[in-house]
């Protein structure tokens, strides 16, 4: 029910500083098992990271392409 008034609520611009927004944060607190180890665990842990955020930036990237052409929360 409540998605049906999400449409006036939610637009691209909104959508992209949201998404800035998740990326930063999640940005944030992923990286710290990176700066905690150190040596081979340190790249191991940058690797894990770095593949996560890119998989998270295609997923929210994805969703703005969707908000902007239309295809999320039609009424």
């Amino acid at each position: 029910m409540l998605a049906a008034f999400l449409p006036f609520l939610i637009s691209t611009n909104s959508y992209g500083i949201i998404a800035m927004l998740i990326l930063m944060g999640s940005t944030v607190i992923l990286t710290i098992p990176v700066f905690a180890s150190r040596g081979t665990r340190q790249a191991v842990w940058f690797g894990v990271v770095g593949f996560l955020l890119t998989v998270e930036f295609a997923v929210l990237l994805a969703l703005g392409i969707m908000v902007n052409n239309g295809d999320l929360w039609r009424s």
